[in-house]
This record gives C-alpha cells, structure tokens and sequence, in this order.
C-alpha cells in the first residue's frame, strides 16, 4: 500500500511548493497536474461523443456501474445520505452513450466547520470502435475546513480545484483501469504563536524539507513540494493537526481480469474533531466498474443493514457498507462480505452486530437466462432507549429471468427473536405488524415491492412514535434489467 501510495506521489508532485503568513502562521502547498491515462483509455476518450450519440440505443453485451460524488460523512460506517453531495449515480445498465450528472452549490450541514463550494459530478458510458467503457469525475472548486465560528477558533486547512477521475473500460486486447486525482493547491493556517518543534512528529515532517526563510514564512522548491507529498503518501495513518483534527491522503486503486475492471480513487479523507461533533468527511469519490458478457441483462440487487429516517425524512442515514452484486453477475460463484458492527447514535441510538451480504449471480448465453439472489442478515439490534434487542434478521431476493420475459421472483425473510425490556415479543409472520408495550410503536415484518423487474424486500421496520423514527431492517433487492 505505501510503495502504491509512493508512485502515485511520483506522478503528481511535478509543481512548486509556497508557504506565507496569514493571521497566523500559514503553510500552503501547491501541486500542480500532470497524469497522463494510458493510450487505450485516451484513444477512448477522443471522439467518443459521436459514438455514443450513434449508439445510444443499442445495448452492449457489457454491464456498466457508476457511482461518483463530491463529500460524505460517515460516522462508524453509517453514512448520513443527506448529506451526500453532487451525487452521479449510474446504476447497472448495458446502454452506452448515458450520461448522469448532478452539481450543487452546498456546505456540509450541522457542522459550520466544513464548507464546500460548486462540486460538479459525472458518469457516461462510451463506446468508440471496438472500445467499450465507463468513466466518472467530481470536481470541486473549494474547500474550506475550520476557521474561527463563533468563539471557537481552529487551524484552517483550504484546498482548491480538487479533481478525481476513474475509468474502466475494455478494448480487443482486454480490460484495462485508470484513475487519479489533482488539486491545485492546499494551504493550512495554524494558530497564532504556534511553535512548529511542538507539533506531531509526522506533522513536522510534513514541513521538514521547506527552507526557513524567515521566523514566519516558510518556502519551497519543486523538489520540496515532491518530498512534501511523498511524506503524506509514505506515513502509514493520518497526519494530525492540533486543534482541528487530522488530514490523509485517500486512495487510488483498480484491477482488470478476464471478466471485469474497476476503477476507484478518493481524493481525501479529514477527520474533524474540533467543537461538538466528530465527523469523517471524504472529499471527491469516483468509483466505476464494467463486465461481462451481459447476454440476457443487468443485475441491479444487492443489500444495506439499515435505512434510517427521522423526523419524517429531514434526517436519512443507511448504506452500512452497501454491497451490490456485479452487473454482469458473479459467474455463480457467493460472494460474501462482512461488517463487524454499525451504528447511528443520533437522534436514537441503533447498534447493529454482526452484518453479513451475501450475492450470486449468473448468465448463460445458450439458455438466454440470468438468474441470482441477495441476501442480507444482521446477528443483533439494539435500540437502548427503547429496551428493543432483536436477533437474526435477514431477508433473501432471489431473481430469475428469461430473455423478454419477465422477472420470477421468491422473497423470504427471518427473526430469531424480539424482546423489550428482556420480555419476548411475538415475532410476526410475513406481512404480520406486532404492537410495541405502552404503545411506543410497532413493528412490521417482510414489506415487498415486487414489478415487472423483480423484487425488493424490507426484512423488518420499526416506527417508534414519540421520537418520529423510522428503521428499515435487511432491505434487500433482487432486480434484473434487459439494458
């Protein structure tokens, strides 16, 4: 991971370095741009908008997946989905020339620490000759984290023109993967009468290869904006940052096989921890991936733990995780993935153990027939204000579908066991609603949304009524599309 981290430093840092004095003592790092793709993916790219345009309604034999977005929060790997900003998503589909974009102009709320500007994101699919691909990029135009608000006043860590690209895509000789990030500069403003030698270790070393010009202003070559950024690459966690929180580089990675490539870079993730709220927000995602063959459709399914909404839908947090099957299946082999623990603290506390998700997925070109299933389990819930543990939830959507013909679908779900205060409460049968004690809710077991594509299930939900909650449990889709 570090020797990865080490050449992608050496690929970016190609600018020079500036360090001044604002109010304080400032450093700013300026990083230029400089990343060239591989030929495939730039012969791709050229003239690729007039292929689209001719073939925007055939479908490919490829499934394509995008997901591109300029911020999230996540606190203990619940995601507030309200907050997901300038968010481009292309869900599975085998038709080229589409395009998904989505901009705003939005600061991250509940925290007036974390200010973003205009971020601007996108997906596309293309095919240019015989290459076929899908490409995502989020752009942000500024960024600003901490600062003084109200009487609380931290260190100011701005970043400008911040960058991140992926792209997977698949040419005569195979699959191939290319993604990165830029940003045009970084700048950190510490406190007044901050004395550089108190700082972290990896903070110092951070500034080690500027040259002190005077006792405030710091400077650098090109050659110190190299090494700068090779030490934020080289350190094996986040660099800390004294009265704000701490800053580290995200990641940038891909692989391509016989069957599939994806691509996938985060540009940043900050950590802040100043005032009253600890949040991590990670700043410019693209992630796209494409396989095949696709003969008969796309798998859209896949499963989340928990949906979470509060005060009739002002507050929504869930993806725990999300895992989704691959488009173009699994060549029906399970693909299992696992999340120890989970958790959303406000504004009731749900403490989920032991999530599992589990896909399956195949096609057969002979036959002309896709089929799969998902499936979505958690081993505990606990609500503590609410004295409600429940055991063994889990839901299965399992799809089979012929060639214009519609989806087949079976759903089941399961509990093992529901208590309030430590006494048992009836588990309900399928469809089946059960009453809380003292009237403080109710919940609802296996709500189905089943169409001419498949179906999609909710394992459990819980409405507690004073406090305006609604928790949807193992949600689980089974969905196959013809393009």
């Amino acid at each position: 991971m570090r020797g990865h981290a080490r050449r992608t430093i050496h690929r970016r840092a190609t600018a020079a370095l500036n360090v001044g004095l604002s109010a304080g003592l400032v450093v700013g790092l300026v990083l230029g741009t400089g990343t060239t793709a591989p030929a495939t993916a730039a012969e791709a790219a050229t003239g690729a908008s007039a292929a689209m345009a001719a073939r925007a309604d055939r479908p490919s034999s490829f499934g394509y997946r995008g997901d591109v977005y300029g911020v999230k929060l996540v606190t203990d790997s619940v995601e507030a989905l309200n907050v997901k900003d300038a968010h481009a998503q292309q869900l599975c589909t085998r038709a080229v020339g589409k395009v998904v974009e989505a901009d705003s102009i939005a600061s991250v709320p509940d925290n007036p620490l974390i200010n973003v500007s205009a971020s601007t994101s996108r997906t596309e699919t293309y095919v240019d000759g015989a290459t076929h691909g899908v490409r995502g990029t989020n752009t942000i135009g500024d960024i600003s984290i901490g600062g003084t608000v109200g009487p609380l006043t931290t260190p100011k860590l701005v970043i400008k023109g911040l960058r991140t690209t992926a792209h997977a895509f698949h040419t005569p000789q195979g699959y191939g993967h290319d993604e990165g990030f830029t940003f045009a500069s970084i700048s950190l403003s510490l406190l007044d009468n901050t004395v550089v030698e108190s700082l972290p270790p990896e903070l110092q070393e951070l500034l080690a290869p500027l040259q002190q010009v005077t006792d405030t202003v710091f400077t650098g070559t090109q050659q110190a904006a190299h090494e700068v950024f090779q030490v934020l690459g080289d350190v094996t966690g986040p660099i800390q940052i004294p009265g704000l929180g701490s800053i580290a580089l995200g990641y940038e990675n891909g692989r391509a096989n016989d069957h599939n490539a994806q691509s996938q870079a985060s540009a940043l993730r900050i950590e802040v921890t100043a005032g009253e709220r600890r949040q991590l927000v990670e700043l410019g995602t693209a992630r796209v991936r494409m396989g095949g063959p696709a003969p008969v459709g796309v798998f859209r399914s896949g499963g989340t733990a928990m949906d979470y909404q509060a005060l009739q839908g002002a507050l929504k947090f869930g993806n725990v995780q999300h895992k989704a099957l691959p488009c173009q299946g699994s060549q029906g082999r399970t693909q299992t993935y696992r999340v120890p623990h989970a958790s959303q603290l406000l504004p009731v506390p749900v403490l989920l153990e032991g999530v599992t998700y589990q896909v399956n997925g195949d096609q057969s070109r002979a036959k002309r027939v896709a089929k799969g299933w998902s499936r979505t389990a958690i081993r505990s819930v606990s609500i503590p204000t609410a004295q409600l543990v429940i055991s063994d939830v889990s839901s299965r959507a399992a799809m089979r579908r012929k060639a214009g013909k519609r989806v087949r679908s079976k759903i089941s779900t399961a509990i093992g066991s529901i208590t309030v205060g430590g006494q048992t409460v009836e588990v309900p049968a399928p469809g089946g609603v059960v009453e809380l004690p003292n009237g403080a809710g109710e919940i609802q077991r296996q709500l189905v949304d089943t169409g001419f594509r498949g179906s999609q299930v909710i394992g459990l939900r819980i409405k507690l009524y004073s406090e305006a909650v609604v928790i949807d449990l193992a949600r689980t889709a089974g969905r196959i599309h013809p393009y």
